[in-house]
C-alpha cells in the first residue's frame, strides 16, 4: 500500500505510540490528523510534526463524529483511521481493581474503539473504501495475572474487531489490528513494571508496522512480541 496522500487520523496521537506513528505515516508523506484530550501537547505534537489536530474526548460519540466530520469536510475523504487512544490501571488482583477506574478503562480502551469504529465505517461505506487499524495489544490474545481489567478490555477490542472485519467483507473496507508487546512508553504511569527497561522501543514497533502495511501481502493481525533476551 501507498501512504502517500492518504488521510489518516490517529486517535490518542499526542504521546506515545500514536505520536510515533503519527510521525512515520508523516514521513511517508501522509495527510495526518491526530486527536486526543490533551489541548497543549495535541498542539504541541501537531506543531512538531507540521500536521492538523482535533481535541477529541474519545469516550464522547458525539466529538468523535464531530472529529470526522472536521476532516471530512476539509478533504472529503477518510482513507485510514487508526484507534489507537487507550490507558492502563496498575496491575492487581481481580479483588482489588478499583471499579471507577475499571469503567474508565473500558470507557477509553473499548467505547473509544468502538466509537471509532462505528464512525469510520459509516464514513467509508459512503465513499466504498477505507482503512480501520484496531491497535490492540499482546495482552488482547491471552489472559494474565494481576491484569484482569486491562485484558479484559484488550480481549473486548480483538472480539469489536474479527466482527466487523466479517461485517465489510467485499465492501473495499479493511480491518487491521495491531498485537504490540510492551513498549517504552507512559502508558504504565500508574505503576511502571520493574523491567520496563527490557520493554520494546516505541519506534522500532512502529517501523514494522510501516513495513506491514506497505507489504503487498499484509498481515491483517500484526503481533509485534519483545525479543527474548
Amino acid at each position: 500500500m501507498n501512504l502517500k496522500d492518504n488521510i489518516v487520523i490517529i486517535t490518542g496521537g499526542s504521546r506515545g505510540f500514536g505520536k510515533a506513528l503519527a510521525g512515520a505515516f508523516s514521513a511517508e508523506k501522509a495527510k495526518v490528523i491526530i486527536a486526543s484530550h490533551d489541548v497543549k501537547e495535541l498542539e504541541k505534537v501537531a506543531g512538531e510534526l507540521h500536521i492538523d489536530s482535533v481535541v477529541t474526548d474519545v469516550t464522547s460519540p458525539h466529538e468523535v463524529e464531530s472529529l470526522a466530520r472536521k476532516v471530512f469536510e476539509k478533504h472529503g475523504v477518510i482513507d485510514i483511521w487508526i484507534n489507537n487512544a487507550g490507558i492502563q490501571i496498575a496491575p492487581s488482583k481481580i479483588e482489588d481493581v478499583d471499579t471507577d477506574k475499571l469503567h474508565r478503562l473500558f470507557d477509553v480502551n473499548f467505547f473509544g474503539y468502538f466509537y471509532g469504529c462505528q464512525t469510520a465505517l459509516r464514513y467509508m461505506r459512503k465513499q466504498k473504501h477505507g482503512l480501520i487499524i484496531n491497535v490492540n495489544s499482546t495482552a488482547g490474545l491471552e489472559g494474565k495475572a494481576d491484569l484482569s481489567a486491562y485484558v479484559s478490555s484488550k480481549f473486548a477490542i480483538k472480539g469489536l474487531t474479527e466482527s466487523i472485519r466479517k461485517e465489510t467483507v467485499g465492501t473495499g473496507i479493511s480491518v487491521y489490528a495491531i498485537y504490540p508487546g510492551g513498549m517504552q512508553t507512559d502508558i504504565y504511569k500508574e505503576r511502571y513494571p520493574d523491567d520496563i527497561k527490557e520493554y520494546m522501543q516505541v519506534d522500532d514497533v512502529v517501523g514494522k508496522v510501516i513495513v506491514n502495511m506497505k507489504s503487498d501481502s499484509p498481515e491483517l493481525d500484526l503481533v509485534i512480541k519483545r525479543p527474548k533476551l
